[in-house]
């Protein structure tokens, strides 16, 4: 029997809890605006790179926001990561779809500095 791709599961111990978010676009689908997608990275997974979608009408951050801060982590609420797959002829591709209700950002943590 073969196994289908919609079998696979990430396992809860490959995700993280906090993700740093690389690029930030507009998430739509046929011209209609659904939301933002957070480009984020996976230090857990060799630094792989998935697409967190989420629907809002205004970002967490705006790309200018993340270029000028440099860094920004985030949280998500639900977050719901599923493997997709595509043949075509010979060639397959595949690749993780993520969707979540809503993202979070983590304020940067000040550092104290002493002054004498």
């Amino acid at each position: 029997m073969p196994i289908k791709i919609n079998d696979l599961t990430l396992p809860k111990e490959k995700l993280e809890k906090e993700y740093q978010v690389v690029n930030v676009t507009r998430w739509q689908k046929d011209g209609e605006i659904l939301g933002w997608s957070y480009e984020c990275i996976l230090p857990k997974l060799r630094y792989e790179k998935i697409s967190v979608k989420v629907k809002s009408e205004n970002p967490i951050i705006t790309p200018e926001e993340l270029t000028q801060q440099g860094l920004a982590m985030v949280t998500f609420a639900n977050l719901v990561i599923a493997p997709w797959g595509r043949s075509n002829g010979q060639f397959v591709s595949y690749g993780l779809s993520a969707t979540a209700d809503a993202a979070t950002l983590i304020p940067k943590k000040q550092s104290s500095t002493v002054q004498n």
